[in-house]
């Protein structure tokens, strides 16, 4: 009952965007079958700034171990951080069947950056009671040596309008390293995604069906699907069940205003009015992004090969 008002809410709190006035699942996405758990795929771990005066602009920058549990709603944009791979296993033959080609790790942090500002400024002047956390799901660079000459610097970037690390819009910045491949005790990418990657089994999921085969399919650990580690956003209910998963992968990639809609969805009550104009910002997160070799290493590879 409480979704179906909200449902209501919704269309009547839309009535200026659009011909219909009305919003439908396929233009919200994320949709997700069951009630899955939202897991982190490994050790967690808080990005946690320090002054100091031997560090670049003064800051010093390290992962501390962290834990989390949930304490109301909470946003998710996980997030492949510093790979170079352009493509799976960095071979671009396999931009033909399908893959998009990955943008740097600046350009997709900067993209973020405006995802997460678009987001961000919605929820507070709304005063939405909403956690927004981002958690790199790829393993850091340079693990343990933060005595390092840039003392955690490349750790992460600085772009408009969330500045650093995101601060400025978000609550936390977390690290939870997932595995390529299955190890005892730990998650690998391809069983952390599974749950969001069920899909109805009729004629509306055919495409998608077609398309990931294409792409080496979901059987084995070892297809190159399971490289492709793009952005992807989770909303979490208080009880810590996800119950909106935007995975690109699924050509279901997260938008501002798409995270706006289900946040009146979801959330209901006192948000079920809120509005979302036309001319909102609505960037969106990157959509390719692949498992490999992290962009600092890959520079100082090609630096010494140079030499």
């Amino acid at each position: 009952m409480k979704r179906a008002m909200a449902m209501v809410g919704l269309t009547l709190a839309l009535s200026g965007c659009g011909e219909s006035g009305q919003i439908s699942e396929v233009l919200i996405g994320g949709k997700v079958i069951g009630t899955p758990p939202f897991q982190l795929p490994g050790p967690m771990y808080a990005l946690k700034a320090s002054p100091d005066r031997t560090a670049p602009n003064g800051t010093a920058w390290a992962f501390e171990p962290a834990s989390w549990k949930p304490k109301g709603w909470s946003l998710w944009v996980t997030s492949n951080v510093y790979s170079a791979y352009v493509a799976p296993k960095n071979d671009q033959s396999y931009l033909r069947n399908g893959f998009g080609r990955a943008e740097s790790a600046i350009e997709r942090s900067a993209q973020e950056s405006l995802f997460l500002g678009a987001v961000s400024r919605w929820t507070k002047a709304n005063k939405v009671a909403l956690e927004i956390n981002f958690l790199g799901y790829d393993a850091a660079p340079l693990p343990g040596n933060w005595a390092h000459p840039s003392k955690g610097y490349f750790l992460t970037h600085k772009h408009s309008p969330c500045d650093k690390a995101f601060r400025l819009c978000v609550n936390n910045y977390f690290a939870s390293p997932v595995l390529r491949q299955p190890e005892s005790g730990r998650l690998a990418f391809k069983d952390w995604i599974a749950p969001f990657l069920v899909m109805p089994d009729d004629e509306s999921s055919m495409g998608k069906r077609y398309v990931i085969a294409a792409q080496g399919g979901q059987e084995n650990a070892d297809s190159p699907f399971f490289d492709w580690w793009p952005t992807m956003v989770f909303l979490v209910n208080p009880e810590g069940s996800v119950v909106r998963a935007w995975l690109p992968q699924k050509n279901d990639r997260a938008t501002a205003n798409r995270v706006k809609y289900a946040i009146i969805t979801e959330m209901g009550g006192k948000y079920a009015g809120l509005k979302v104009t036309d001319d909102d910002p609505n960037p969106g997160v990157p959509a390719h992004a692949y498992y490999g070799k992290d962009y600092i290493h890959a520079i100082t590879e090609k630096m010494v090969g140079n030499q």
